[in-house]
């Protein structure tokens, strides 16, 4: 890669390397982790291979390792890389990909406009990236490593026969723009950047205008882009193809795969939640590339976001181009300047040429199965988003314990409250601090963790509140805990996969490699990450398994953003599964401390407030006349406040008052179901 930027290399050199994790440390914390997920049958084999592991082979591949890590910037880079992606033959689009979409822009912006407003931030950034003016990347004043940002722009993944790579191309062939529009792509050659800022995004936007304005939809049958989201080796055989077909095809897709980054002039409009999380996950797959390393996404109505390829890059990378971005686009509208022809008339015009590719029959039957491939697993797929605005990080904090981990032991509940047993989990953790680090897996399950979620649901009554409160906070504190030690590159799951392919060839495979509990441990029927940053409006990608969900998560200071994805695995049985569980949560850490018939006494004066509210309303909306005659009504603390409507009122002004608040906010979210239970979790009849 040729960036000319010294910053890259110079994080790398001064940061410490990935360590190599103690063996016997990693089979401890390994099977802590992995008990919990299996029967005690089922361990128990696990386990003594385990040990035979450590007696035998294992102190050979971890030499190996230590001799490898002397010889490598990152022991585990290569490895990972090839695991995690190169290998995949699964879809980048559903499986692999990530997206992001933005919080709206505080003017509208037509269409043209926003996408070249952030073809120019883009172009911009990438000025700064090679020109070494960009600060690095720090958390909290410790430095991060910045080697992922060479692959940032002009790469694109590519299919192989076997495995697939990543090329990345020099500069003086990838200073254009590709540009997708109603399922056909365009070259945009886009001057250097000026002092004029407004005069450049005025040159962009006028090109972008007429190739909006004369551009004839393409037919889906003829759909390129489209074949990027199909399986692996299904691609690989249909761009073999494409190529073949004629060398006009062969130097269209070196322009389009070469560009420095691709925009989405999308013709859809998604207004909803999920809407705009499907439009940014894949749409119908005409106007996108996935294997480029970045796409902008740009959406009729002015809404816009990126989609992210993730063989070289991790969406926390992205996220620092993204905030630029963001930043640009939303000084540009609050301006709200109109192009004038001053503007159009300064500098070098940006300039776009159409893109031509030739079909033949076997090249259209490789798009047809792209087509069909596509829609079956868009429909075989559910995405459901929920946001959960009762409380977010302040409340969480006020409890005491970790948002992140909070978050975590809501998505166990929530999962057990389903389908009954305890999924493997995997978080992402950053290793970044490390030279050359990408992410390690931060598993959620403990002991604790599986044994309270048991509590809560198989046998309520066996366990007091405050027994359960305490298996939550502990559960919280592992979870916190593990993924700390995986910053500090003491994680278990990288390690046991570098030890598997430390393996020379024609060795001995251990048996503990294909044990199932060693395997389905690692079988992530949760796949859960968190992104909170306040330019987001949407984050997600696919699951990582097919009986699995993935799992994207914001924390925000006082709201919850989930966005569920599977293989109609019941998406939005679990969000609502998601909302129950934070509520009981908030409810069982705040009110641990009392006795169940405290809780049962605020429980029938909030009911009894919420009740009088909705006769008071009722009577405030039909108001009795001078000469009718209020009906008789029954006695009992229920009635309808005619004659009492003073002490009604007197009940909603005390409202803020009671002993309780979370009791107040549980039983408006959940009141039928929350009073008919009578919190039947959490007054167990022995404590």
């Amino acid at each position: 890669m040729t960036v000319n930027s010294s910053s890259n290399s110079t994080s790398v050199a001064s940061l410490a390397k990935l360590p190599v994790p103690d063996l016997h440390d990693t089979v401890a914390r390994f099977t802590e982790a992995a008990r919990p997920l299996f029967s005690a049958d089922e361990f128990e084999t696990c386990l003594a291979k385990l040990n035979d592991f450590v007696a035998t082979q294992g102190p050979t591949l971890q030499a190996r390792l230590h001799q490898r890590s002397a010889e490598h910037a990152n022991w585990l880079e290569d490895w990972w890389n090839e695991y995690a992606y190169f290998l995949n033959r699964s879809s980048v689009c559903f499986n692999v990909n990530y997206f992001f979409g933005f919080r709206d822009t505080p003017q509208p912006m037509a269409q043209a406009r926003l996408a070249a407003a952030l073809i120019d931030s883009a172009v911009r950034f990438r000025s700064q990236l090679e020109s070494d003016s960009l600060e690095l990347d720090n958390i909290r004043g410790k430095p991060m490593c910045m080697h992922q940002y060479q692959y940032m722009f002009a790469t694109c993944r590519h299919p192989g026969e076997q495995r697939d790579w990543t090329e990345v191309y020099p500069r003086r062939e990838s200073t254009h723009i590709a540009v997708a529009h109603k399922g056909r792509y365009f070259v945009l050659r886009v001057p250097a950047a000026s002092t004029n800022r407004h005069a450049d995004i005025a040159q962009i936007e006028r090109q972008l205008q007429i190739i909006i304005d004369t551009t004839a939809q393409l037919e889906r049958a003829k759909s390129i882009g489209v074949l990027t989201a199909a399986l692996r080796d299904d691609w690989y055989a249909a761009r073999e193809c494409l190529l073949q077909v004629s060398s006009d095809n062969a130097a269209s897709l070196r322009a389009l795969e070469s560009s420095a980054f691709l925009v989405s002039l999308e013709s859809v409009t998604p207004v909803t939640h999920k809407e705009f999380s499907l439009a940014c996950h894949c749409s119908d797959g005409t106007d996108r590339y996935f294997d480029k390393n970045f796409q902008i996404l740009v959406f009729a109505n002015g809404r816009y976001g990126f989609n992210g390829e993730h063989s070289l890059t991790d969406a926390t990378t992205d996220m620092r181009l993204c905030n630029v971005l963001v930043h640009d686009v939303e000084t540009v509208a609050a301006e709200a300047l109109v192009a004038t022809a001053g503007d159009l008339a300064e500098g070098a015009p940006a300039t776009f040429e159409e893109l031509h590719f030739d079909y033949n029959d076997e090249l259209l039957g490789h798009i047809q199965r792209a087509v069909e491939y596509f829609d079956a697993t868009v429909a075989a797929h559910e995405l459901s988003t929920l946001v959960f605005d009762s409380f977010g990080k302040e409340q969480i904090k006020k409890m005491k314990v970790s948002p992140d981990a909070f978050v975590q032991m809501a998505m166990q509940l929530a999962y057990y409250r389903q389908f009954r047993h305890v999924p493997a989990t995997y978080e992402s953790a950053s290793t970044k601090a490390f030279a050359r680090g990408r992410t390690e897996t931060s598993r959620s399950v403990s002991a604790h963790s599986a044994a309270w979620c048991k509590a809560m649901v198989d046998h309520p009554e066996t366990t007091g509140l405050h027994a359960k409160a305490e298996l939550l906070r502990q559960s919280i504190v592992n979870q916190s805990q593990f993924t700390a030690q995986c910053a500090k590159g003491s994680g278990i799951d990288r390690h046991l996969l570098g030890l598997e392919f430390a393996l020379q060839e024609g060795e001995e495979r251990h048996a503990l490699f294909d044990d199932q509990v060693f395997t389905g441990s690692r079988h992530w029927k949760l796949s859960t990450s968190q992104i909170s940053d306040p330019i987001l409006a949407a984050y997600g990608w696919g699951e990582v398994v097919d009986d699995g969900f993935g799992i994207a998560y914001r924390i925000e200071n006082n709201a919850l953003h989930f966005n569920v994805v599977s293989q109609r695995m019941g998406s939005a049985r679990l969000c609502q599964y998601l909302a129950d569980a934070l509520m009981d949560m908030r409810f069982l850490l705040t009110n641990a401390h009392k006795q169940p018939h405290e809780i049962m006494a605020e429980v029938d004066a909030v009911a009894n407030v919420l009740t009088s509210i909705k006769l008071l309303s009722s009577s405030s909306s039909q108001p009795t006349t001078p000469t009718e005659t209020p009906a008789p009504q029954p006695e009992g603390r229920f009635r309808a406040p005619f004659a009492e409507a003073p002490v009604a009122h007197a009940m909603v002004d005390g409202l803020d008052r009671l002993p309780s608040n979370e009791v107040i906010c549980a039983l408006e979210a959940r009141l039928s179901r929350f009073v008919k239970e009578s919190l039947s979790w959490a007054l167990p009849s022995t404590s």
